[in-house]
């Protein structure tokens, strides 16, 4: 089995872990937020729903940026969330089309041990550390959002925009 298959069954991997954590999440159950009580920012909202969006602004990004020549812009991310946010079902459905421009950007490379995506932020990073990477995300959050399940009460009030958090802490990015 090659290196490019590997990465293609743990990319199914990771991410079947991710909607077995979501399976039968109501809007209710998704919108429920832990406190912040820590100094750092998470990348997330500490609710289920923004985990789901910054799993899929992640695959939308890494993909575009290190495998698509940029394509795609964070603004543009930023976008699509304001047209569907607080939508839970919208969010699931961005979530899915993220997985599949993910899995399809670097689809067809040739030497997955090779290439060297010009574009990546931290210089000389092999495309197997990329995609190793995303793919293992999907399994980190997917843990988070297995004891958020459980640790949340579930809530009538959306959580805030994760597009606010894009435009927030994406603004300076050389992709935005």
């Amino acid at each position: 089995m090659s290196p490019l298959d590997l990465l293609k069954l743990d990319a199914a991997y990771g991410y079947g872990e991710l909607m077995k954590a979501l399976e039968g999440v109501s809007e209710a159950q998704a919108w429920a937020q832990l406190p912040n009580l820590g100094p750092d920012y998470l990348h997330s909202g500490g609710s289920i729903y923004s985990m789901a969006l910054h799993v899929a602004g992640g695959k939308w990004m890494h993909g575009s940026v290190a495998f698509r020549g940029g394509e795609i812009r964070w603004r543009e991310c930023a976008a699509q969330m304001d047209a569907f946010e607080p939508s839970w079902s919208a969010a699931l459905d961005y979530l899915a089309r993220a997985h599949e421009y993910w899995m399809a950007s670097w689809a067809e490379i040739e030497d997955v041990e090779a290439m060297h995506p010009t574009n990546w932020q931290v210089g000389d990073c092999p495309a197997l550390k990329i995609i190793q990477t995303v793919n293992q995300h999907d399994s980190y959050h997917a843990g988070q959002i297995a004891v958020l399940r459980y640790a949340c009460p579930e809530a009538d009030v959306p959580p805030p925009a994760e597009a606010d958090d894009i435009r927030k802490y994406c603004r300076d990015s050389k992709w935005w």
